[in-house]
């Protein structure tokens, strides 16, 4: 075996108890800085980890529930809904033409507009102002249409609560003997009074006995009626009423 070269020899010895002495220190300190380098490592993989899973719980979480509506509120809303298409009707039919039929009288007709009721002692006529009804008496026949009430353009537009009110009552094809006189007719209006209408000949003249036949003959009616639903009836017998119109008063 060669011996080692003396000068190296010597350089071992010269430093022999330090070199061994850093030696023994590395082989101290690199396992505990291994050591402390996979801790960290796993302390911040564990870390990440962490934050992971709790993103995506959170992306992952249920939404919250609508809170419930009381039955209630639920009612009051479908009624405020109501409301606003009442209203809505309303200022539809503030646009249509004279003459039309108002909402709260289109519903208490079975007839359309224009048909010809039938009338008896046993099966009055319930009608609509612009309905014409056959008269059937015991002693003749006519056919009577109502028209009205026309109200004052005063009135048109304002609070009034009573206004002055005329309604036109037209018989034609008249047959026989058909009574008139003023206490054959009545108007009932909103407030549930019973008035007894002033009756003028339309054209002039005094108000006879008996509709004259061979010519349309037009009576006007006129009283101060409330505001709103009202009838108007004919009764020549004096007694039940063989008739009635129901008509809604207007001013706004």
């Amino acid at each position: 075996m060669s011996a080692k070269p003396k000068s190296t020899v010597d350089a071992g010895r010269a430093l022999g108890p330090g070199l061994r002495r850093f030696r023994d220190l590395r082989r101290a300190v690199l396992p505990a800085a291994i050591v402390a380098g996979v801790l960290t490592g796993c302390g911040t993989a564990t870390s990440t980890i962490s934050h992971t899973s709790t993103h995506t719980s959170t992306q992952l979480q249920a939404p919250p529930k609508a809170p419930s509506v009381p039955k209630s509120v639920r009612a009051e809303e479908r009624a405020i809904h109501q409301q606003v298409l009442a209203s809505l009707r309303q200022n539809s039919d503030a646009n249509a033409k004279y003459g039309g039929i108002p909402t709260g009288l289109q519903g208490k007709q079975a007839p359309p507009p224009n048909q010809v009721l039938s009338a008896s002692a046993d099966h009055p006529a319930i009608a609509i102002q612009g309905n014409s009804v056959a008269l059937h008496l015991a002693g003749g026949s006519a056919l009577a249409t109502a028209v009205g009430p026309d109200v004052p353009d005063r009135i048109q537009g304002s609070a009034d609560l009573h206004t002055p009110a005329t309604w036109d009552l037209t018989f034609a094809n008249v047959h026989g003997t058909v009574p008139i006189s003023r206490r054959m007719f009545t108007i009932t209006d909103e407030q549930g009074m019973l008035l007894l209408p002033r009756v003028s000949v339309v054209g002039g003249g005094p108000l006879p006995a008996s509709v004259p036949a061979g010519r349309p003959f037009t009576v006007q009616l006129s009283t101060v009626v409330s505001v709103g639903d009202g009838k108007l009836r004919y009764a020549p017998s004096g007694g039940a009423w063989l008739a009635e119109w129901d008509f809604d008063v207007e001013t706004d």
